[in-house]
């Protein structure tokens, strides 16, 4: 059993316990092929006047979405190691006395849906997918959200980014683009609304150097309710589309798109690495006009060349022992991790396929952009909130904020949060990340 789940069994009570636990033995993830997607599998050794309906509703009713099994496998008898633990290979290899699969399989009513139904199963490499699955909750991420975006738009079906988010089955897709329903956003495909309901002020998210805005879509689940949240993706991630030239290009373009949604400030503007460049050029801009802007740093130093200065090189190194001291191989996998965009050019080129190399292309043009930006040493009025993760070195959490405090001469206010850098907007970190940003962002 994962520590998660058995954090959550830990804190039922004695009776809802014996309920959960003389019933289900073991939730795990399955081990994919290359490239499928991963499920949660619940394996269930049933007791006297067992009921599969009743566990089922038990088990959704008090763990997290990302934690509900979506199939079930009746066994006989969980196969134990000899110190008390499951054997996880025995198991995988016992005889099913019962499978049930959690979904209704509805099948596709036109051509379109055909197509739509044929492009997910290839990328999300299983098979039936129903019209009524939702993308995100069936395995769909970012990155095959690019796939089928890019195979669709070979099909002749015209998506964006931003319908695949707000029509997240093959039904509701197909419905929109039938019927072509007009909406705010329709002209800006590469604004993407994660939330349109709310009075409140808007929440604008930009895109960091993956080229990409679905890893920000689970704010929409926890932010509280009320507040609109948009996202803003790159132009250039797909045929014939033209990228932009440079950071002020860029960020013009976005204000336009921002400010036709919300015509004057305070904007809460949420960036995340490359996008860093893109707060500073806004809060440049918006100064020239007179209005305010709250730029909201996801653990983000302020400019990419504070990162090769000396001084901070010297911290990096002294916080990478430490970490390397207390956890070798965790530390050894994020350096690599790290550093993965250095070489992933050169694999794509030689052995990516269309979509991999288009946004290849697109992510070598941002890191261009970036590097290119010169206005660092701008001073502006505009306010900074900063989400900052724990660092193991007090020193280099004073190098990130003063190199905020550098240039946002209205102030920096930094919000402590929980998790990782690469994993702020991933369960379960996003809930307390969430938590922080409510507090931060100006109304």
């Amino acid at each position: 059993m994962n520590g998660t789940l058995a954090h959550k069994i830990a804190q039922l009570s004695e009776e809802q316990r014996k309920i959960l636990l003389h019933k289900i033995k073991l939730v795990h993830t399955d081990e994919a092929p290359s490239g499928a997607t991963k499920k949660i599998t619940a394996y269930v050794q049933p007791k006297t006047n067992f009921d599969l309906d009743l566990l089922k509703k038990y088990v959704r009713d008090r763990l997290p979405d990302y934690m509900v099994p979506t199939s079930f496998h009746i066994v006989e008898d969980i196969p134990l190691l000899p110190n008390g633990k499951v054997d996880k290979r025995a198991l995988k290899k016992l005889p099913v006395v019962q499978e049930t699969i959690d979904t209704e399989v509805v099948k596709p009513n036109s051509e379109v849906e055909e197509k739509l139904v044929s492009i997910w199963e290839e990328v999300l490499n299983f098979s039936p997918i129903s019209i009524d699955d939702n993308f995100f909750e069936i395995g769909g991420d970012s990155i095959l959200s690019i796939q089928i975006i890019s195979k669709a738009r070979k099909e002749g079906i015209m998506l964006a980014a931003n319908q695949l988010f707000e029509y997240q089955t093959i039904n509701e897709l197909s419905t929109y683009l039938l019927h072509q329903k007009e909406d705010k956003t329709k002209k800006y495909d590469y604004l993407t609304a994660l939330r349109k309901e709310g009075t409140k002020t808007p929440l604008f998210c930009i895109h960091s150097g993956g080229g990409h805005v679905f890893f920000y879509q689970l704010l929409a689940k926890y932010l509280k309710p009320g507040r609109p949240i948009y996202a803003i993706e790159p132009t250039g991630l797909y045929e014939n589309e033209k990228m932009h030239l440079d950071i002020k290009e860029m960020t013009t373009d976005y204000l336009k798109v921002i400010r036709d949604i919300q015509p004057h400030g305070p904007y809460n503007v949420l960036v995340h690495c490359f996008s860093t460049s893109v707060g500073q050029e806004m809060a440049l801009q918006l100064e020239g006009i007179n209005e305010e802007i709250n730029i909201i740093v996801a653990d983000n130093m302020a400019s990419p060349w504070n990162a090769q200065s000396s001084d901070v090189l010297k911290v990096r190194l002294r916080s990478f022992f430490k970490r390397l001291f207390r956890s070798p191989v965790k530390t050894i996998k994020l350096f690599m991790l790290e550093r993965a965009y250095l070489i992933e050019p050169i694999i794509v080129k030689i052995f990516g396929k269309d979509y991999e190399k288009e946004l290849e292309r697109l992510k070598a043009n941002l890191r261009k952009m970036s590097l290119e930006y010169n206005r660092w040493n701008e001073k502006h009025h505009g306010q900074v909130s900063l989400l900052l993760t724990d660092k193991p070195d007090q020193n280099f959490q004073n190098l990130i904020i003063n190199s905020w405090k550098e240039i946002a001469q209205g102030g920096v206010r930094v919000f402590p949060v929980k998790g990782e850098h690469t994993t702020l907007f991933e369960e379960p970190d996003v809930q307390h990340v969430s938590e922080k940003l409510d507090k931060c962002i100006l109304e």
